[in-house]
């Protein structure tokens, strides 16, 4: 399962998209298209905690 609320969390923290995919061991395809929807969709980090991970998946 794609960890959408760690990839934001470490963009939030200003790490590089190369750091982001060694430190939870994803692609740099989806550190970009997560970044990108936030981006779309005006999300940033902290999150509302009544999103939860499947409706973020949604997204």
């Amino acid at each position: 399962m794609t960890q959408y609320r760690e990839i934001l969390r470490l963009t939030a923290l200003g790490l590089s998209q190369r750091n982001i995919m060694q430190s939870i061991n994803v692609s740099q395809k989806t550190v970009v298209k997560v970044q990108r929807r936030a981006k779309e969709l005006n999300l940033s980090w902290p999150l509302d905690e009544s999103l939860t991970d499947s409706e973020l998946g949604k997204m």
